[in-house]
């Protein structure tokens, strides 16, 4: 049986808020110890499982992590149904959903991400919106905290941004948007380079799109900003040229027409 004791204490330490340090001197044991049960390195003692699990509050099956995969099959189910209502714009029950799903998942990255874009995606007066985008910056700046996972991180980095400025918090924007990395330090650049053969192409052409929104929405920028239309029809040029004949391309046609 793949035992999942280390990282059951190290979610549950979390979700109190303790450090390795705090949580071995409650148990009278070393902070080594418990990071190397964290690393998957060993596993406590049999003397200390019923301490540990009075500690938690939680039965010695749970502290195993005997029932992970019941979990992992609820997780999934849970996502599915996001998903679905997602699409099918019910947005107020996502929210209840997420909320109801974080008290089994607490901290959760992804649970938090979906909650924060069903928060967003809310409709009613401007006072609830308004109350409701508050709840999702709360909600971006625990996936900051907590989350571990870079592209959730990156992602979130990248959305507080534009929900600080919508409530008016510019320079939390601002500085939010400085520390983003530059377009140089992307996945994409990255990928083609060790990549070959089909892989390469592949990694190449998929670049294609995030890059033609780019240069579209910072020419559209310049067009705005110096009242010169010449700007939409390079973009425009450049757009035909990186995607000729792909007319039946949703992402592209809508790209074609934002520069109309």
């Amino acid at each position: 049986m793949d035992l999942l004791i280390g990282k059951k204490i190290k979610q549950m330490r979390r979700e109190r808020d303790l450090t390795q340090e705090e949580l071995a001197a409650h148990l009278g044991i070393s902070f080594q110890s418990i990071s190397k049960w964290e690393r998957g390195d060993g596993y406590p003692d049999i003397t200390m499982l019923p301490a540990l699990a009075n500690y938690f509050k939680v039965s010695i099956d749970e502290l195993l992590g005997i029932s992970e995969l019941e979990m992992r099959d609820q997780y999934l189910e849970i996502n599915r149904t996001w998903a679905e209502n997602n699409k099918a714009g019910k947005h107020s029950e996502n929210v209840a959903l997420m909320r109801s799903s974080l008290k089994t998942f607490p901290n959760d990255a992804l649970l938090l991400v979906q909650l924060s874009t069903s928060l967003e995606k809310l409709e009613g007066s401007d006072e609830e919106k308004l109350k409701n985008l508050r709840e999702s910056i709360a909600v971006q700046e625990q996936i900051l905290r907590y989350g571990e996972d870079s592209e959730v991180r990156g992602a979130t980095m990248y959305n507080i941004c534009f929900a600080y400025w919508k409530v008016g918090e510019r320079e939390k924007a601002l500085e939010q948007a400085e520390k983003l990395p530059n377009l140089y330090k992307s996945r994409e650049n990255a990928l083609v380079y060790f990549f070959h053969g089909e892989g390469r192409k592949t990694a190449a052409r998929e670049a294609l799109t995030p890059m033609a929104w780019v240069i579209a929405h910072h020419l559209k920028a310049l067009c705005e900003e110096e009242n010169d239309p010449t700007y939409l029809s390079k973009a425009a040029q450049i757009i035909d040229i990186l995607f000729d004949g792909e007319e039946k391309n949703e992402f592209v046609d809508t790209l074609r027409k934002s520069l109309e």
